[in-house]
């Protein structure tokens, strides 16, 4: 089914007026290709602050506003009303910075005089950069969670990123172009496993956002909730011997971060069998984000659905 991003309440009559589809999209298109090139023009500190006072004035009052919400009443369900809309509008303020840092991912890497990305190593980045070992690095959608392929690539990790492909393919190509910044391959969500066997088969590695529901996975608790997740990961190290090694980004301020990359993961002995072990190591992995994610809620991309759709209607759509 299409999906629009600005009105996504039209998205049913969409599918029953396929002919109009590719109007919406050009006029979906139009408007971010307006806001792309005008942060482009800006020094990237700038056009991160301004991108985030567009998303905390326009967020809001936009449909995806409504998951946001009902994603923090699920997820933090202590906070007020008032609480969660001061947390609604902090959340799309650090969007907006994330949008209008897409255009300047090059200039975030190289610098101005001094790094705007922080690299701390406490796993041993330079096993992964000689093809000594492979690992498949986890994270999730954090401050700006296009900073984690940029610092592995430019740290010289050959690696090969997921991502999640848009349905409009004039943002889908804008958004590729601006992902050729980051420097490393990149592999759309749902392709043939072939591409990550390759990767690991010739010494690279693997990055992978762990924080979204997939269509086929494994159902384990986020926020108290069953969310269907990738086991990819435990898969990966189960059969290819790769490390799993969690990563975080940061906000340190506009266009600046600092990229974690902890110890790997000890998922040995997990369980007494394949499925056993991908499920164990998968709760793990998800519980580790989440943790992250209380620390810095606002920073986290909420816009999206994590959990079914049933859970959405107990709480009131």
């Amino acid at each position: 089914m299409p999906r629009l991003i600005f009105a996504s309440r039209l998205d049913g009559w969409v599918k029953r007026h396929p002919a109009v589809l590719k109007v919406f999209f050009a006029v979906e298109a139009s408007v971010v290709y307006l806001f792309w090139w005008m942060f482009r023009a800006l020094p990237p500190e700038r056009a991160a602050r301004l991108g985030g006072w567009i998303g905390s004035k326009l967020g809001p009052h936009v449909e995806k506003n409504v998951v946001m919400r009902e994603n923090l009443r699920m997820a933090f369900p202590d906070l007020d009303a008032a609480a969660r809309d001061e947390l609604s509008r902090r959340s799309w303020y650090q969007l907006g910075m994330v949008f209008g840092e897409y255009p300047h991912l090059d200039e975030i890497a190289r610098g101005n005089g001094e790094p705007r990305i922080q690299i701390i190593d406490h796993c041993g980045l330079e096993n992964y950069r000689s093809r000594q070992r492979q690992a498949v690095f986890i994270g999730a959608h954090l401050s700006n969670w296009e900073v984690m392929a940029l610092a592995l690539a430019r740290d010289g990790v050959p690696l090969l990123a997921l991502y999640a492909p848009l349905q409009n393919p004039r943002l889908d190509e804008l958004m590729a172009r601006a992902r050729r910044q980051l420097g490393c391959t990149m592999l759309a969500r749902g392709e043939s496993m072939r591409g990550l066997i390759q990767q690991v088969k010739r010494g690279g590695s693997i990055g992978l956002l762990l924080d979204l529901a997939v269509k086929e996975g494994i159902p384990v608790p986020f926020f108290g909730r069953d969310m269907v997740t990738s086991p990819t990961p435990a898969r990966m190290a189960e059969r290819y011997g790769c490390d799993i090694v969690p990563v975080r980004t940061e906000r340190l301020g506009p266009a600046r971060f600092r990229f974690t990359a902890y110890p790997a993961l000890d998922y040995l002995g997990a369980g007494p069998d394949e499925e056993a072990r991908a499920r164990a190591v998968t709760r793990q992995l998800v519980a580790l984000l989440e943790g992250w994610i209380r620390e810095t809620p606002e920073q986290w991309l909420s816009a999206n659905r994590r959990w079914d759709k049933r859970l959405y209607r107990e709480y009131g759509r």
